[in-house]
């Protein structure tokens, strides 16, 4: 078990470790980890003791494994002349465990996170002998000196993080047009590379500063000089969104010097005087310092990417402290904030809970993989970028939201239909519409998953000038998970409704043939404090895509999924899908109300192809089985709302906060399953696998990899 200290600090120190500090109290409880502390340290620390570093802290810190500090420096309750210079504290504990090397980490706001891995002694941060300023002021030097062995042991860190992240892109930043240490920097890390198998990136510092500033792709690990590393590390924070946004680790590598104490862990944005005592400084370092250290240890990693999850989920959906906050919407306090990283955290937690069924796949790759990876695979069969850029997103929501049935499983169907002409790749899906809140969208049989982003961003765009947008859409294809794009209106402070027909599988209530489709139906609302409420929903008994889950892994269905080619029910997925029986409607037969399923089939069939004069029951096609090969026409809606018609948006998003809050409060029947809101089991999922993939079962996995050998376009970066 690793035990932590605790260093508060000064300034807006103890605020930003007061969530850290609660939840590691909890881990502590449950027996994952060891607390002490508080422990006096900087300024404040000065002016109880006379000591920036008193002996009981001392003696604590070479007593734990691990220091989170949240800060040293000024602070406003202490005077200047007390303690001049507090961070002197900091740089005694750097030197007491040689904490050589600087790990920070930056989130950014699609999901991705900026590792810069730099140097804290030599170079920049040399020794009193190599700093020189002559007292009469007319000069000042200081050396830059680097070793061979001082950078290879940073460079082998940045490779260790490449390792431990699963893969991505390692870039390296110097100035070897310039200086010696430069050239040194970029040749020796150029050998460590090659040694250990990675591929490199060399960059000069001012082009490297340049990507980061204009918005140019993100590596996942950059490796450099101390004082470069600084720099860049605040502008990434910068362009991430805050200073905030930024937690550090100050590492030894190899065994800890002296007793136990293998790293210190804090915010990168110091002790902020001016906002201390205020309750509205962000927390979010100070979790990211916690999220770092936990990862650092490998008894608790798994904890650490649970909390650096929970913080993903709180950067996306809120709530925000005034640093993030967007324009019209108030900021929260520094509580609210960490209350909402703690709630994060457990809802990961209830997601692995007993009782939760976790199938281990056999492999596991980063989101951010896939959805590059499915935007080449589609370029190459012809789809323009801009819609597989559309495909990809998609895919992507429903990957992440667990959704494997509409993910990444789809694309070999997609490129077969395209390859077949079932799917057209040219041309543009066109609006029809005399300007006022309804249109229609034409899909001209493209890929459905752009024709409805387009129908999306019309319904927007109404929405906002007339309180609401209906856009119908007629001759598309399978535009994927229904939810992705109401979640997308819902995180735009807007309610969204989504709708669309599909090929006939599901036989209505008294038949014994297919007529309908699975027809889903999806809401999403904003919710204050949580990520947007959907609701996603085939009118089915289940969608579709469960079968197709069942037939890769071999597995029986339940009872009530669907009825053989004789209308007799069966548990044999082979039975039903594809195209051999039927699915069944919501309710499964007449005893539990399918007529109410089979009818809210009917009434997506209405409301989409009916009102976009596309064709209806069998007359629509399907992506995965049809006979002969024709467009399968497709039709879809698109609803959207602007809840400031209707009231303050932010009572409305606080009220439905309330409601669901109330719901999961209920006391459940069974205490291992307690009552959930929809949507709440989707993100919580969404949170753990941006932290450790998209699982992958052998059969798509396969499918996968054939397709990528057939178009050239090797899928990486995958997880045993």
């Amino acid at each position: 078990m690793i035990r932590v200290a605790l260093l508060p600090g000064d300034g807006v120190g103890a605020e930003v470790l007061d969530g850290p500090t609660r939840l590691l109290q909890r881990l502590a409880a449950d027996g994952a980890v060891e607390v002490t502390g508080p422990w006096p340290v900087g300024a404040r620390a000065a002016a109880a003791t006379g000591d920036v570093l008193p002996e009981e802290t001392l003696a604590a810190c070479d007593a734990a494994d691990a220091l989170l500090l949240g800060a040293v420096g000024e602070d406003p309750r202490v005077p200047a002349e007390v303690c001049p210079r507090p961070e002197v504290a900091l740089h005694r504990l750097r030197e007491r465990y040689d904490l050589r090397v600087s790990v920070r980490g930056i989130p950014f706001p699609d999901g991705r996170e900026l590792t810069v891995v730099r140097n804290l002694a030599g170079g920049s941060y040399g020794g009193a002998d190599d700093r020189l300023f002559r007292p009469d002021g007319s000069e000042a030097a200081d050396v830059l000196r680097l070793t061979r062995e001082r950078v290879a042991e940073v460079v082998h860190l940045a490779c260790d993080e490449l390792e431990r992240r699963g893969g991505g892109r390692l870039v390296s930043v110097d100035k070897a047009n310039l200086y010696a240490t430069g050239r040194l920097w970029r040749q020796v890390a150029t050998e460590v590379t090659r040694e250990r198998g990675v591929a490199v990136e060399h960059r000069y510092v001012d082009r490297a500063a340049y990507e980061l500033g204009a918005g140019a792709e993100v590596p996942d690990v950059l490796v450099t000089e101390g004082l470069l590393g600084d720099v860049l590390s605040d502008l990434a924070a910068g362009r991430a969104g805050s200073p905030a946004l930024c937690g550090s680790a100050s590492v030894h590598p190899g065994e800890p010097v002296r007793g136990r104490c293998a790293g210190l862990f804090e915010p990168a944005h110091g002790s902020a005087p001016r906002r201390a005592l205020r309750d509205q400084v962000d927390p979010l370092g100070g979790f990211l310092a916690l999220a770092a250290l936990l990862r650092h240890f490998p008894a608790t990693r798994e904890l650490g990417e649970r909390v650096r999850a929970a913080v993903d989920t709180v950067l996306r959906s809120g709530p925000w402290t005034y640093d993030l906050a967007p324009e019209g919407i108030p900021p929260a306090s520094t509580t609210a904030v960490a209350d909402a990283v703690l709630a994060a955290f457990d809802a990961g937690d209830a997601a692995t809970a007993p009782g939760a069924v976790v199938e281990e796949p056999d492999v596991r790759v980063p989101a951010d993989v896939l959805g590059t990876w499915t935007v080449d695979v589609l370029e190459a069969v012809g789809v323009r970028p801009a819609h597989a850029r559309d495909v990809a997103h998609v895919l992507g929501y429903a990957d992440l939201s667990g959704i494997d049935s509409h993910g990444i499983a789809r694309l070999p169907a997609y490129v077969g239909a395209i390859g077949n002409g079932v799917i057209a790749v040219d041309g543009e899906p066109s609006v029809h519409s005399d300007g006022g809140a309804v249109a229609l969208v034409d899909g001209h049989d493209l890929l459905g998953h752009p024709v409805t982003t387009l129908a999306f961003d019309e319904a927007v765009q109404r929405a906002r000038r007339y309180g609401v947008g209906w856009v119908d859409v007629r001759r598309s294809s399978h535009h994927g998970a229904s939810g992705s794009y109401v979640y997308d209106a819902a995180r735009l402070g807007l309610v969204g409704l989504a709708a669309t027909n599909t090929g006939p599988i599901v036989a209505p209530t008294g038949a014994a043939r297919p007529y309908l489709g699975t027809n889903p139906l999806a809401l999403g609302m904003p919710v204050a404090g949580e990520e947007p409420m959907v609701f996603d929903m085939a009118t089915s008994a289940v969608a579709g895509g469960k079968f197709e889950i069942a037939l890769r892994l071999g597995k029986p269905v339940p009872p009530g999924w669907g009825v053989d080619a004789e209308g007799r029910p069966t548990t044999d997925p082979a039975a039903v899908y594809p195209g051999r029986g039927a699915l069944l409607p919501l309710g499964s037969d007449r005893e539990r109300s399918s007529h109410k399923g089979y009818g809210l089939g009917l009434l997506v069939e209405l409301l989409t192809a009916v009102l976009a004069g596309g064709p209806t029951g069998p007359g629509v096609g399907n992506l995965t089985f049809r006979s002969g090969a024709r467009p399968p026409r497709t039709s879809h809606l698109v609803v959207v709302l602007d809840p400031a018609r209707l009231g303050d948006p932010a009572a409305i998003s606080s009220g439905a906060a309330r409601l669901l809050a109330g719901l999961r409060a209920l006391a459940p029947v069974d205490p291992d399953l307690p009552v959930r809101t929809p949507g709440q089991r989707a993100a919580a999922e969404r949170a753990l696998r941006r932290a450790h993939g998209i699982p992958l079962d052998a059969e798509t996995h396969r499918a996968l990899q054939a397709l990528a050998g057939q178009l050239g376009r090797p899928l990486g970066a995958a997880r045993g």
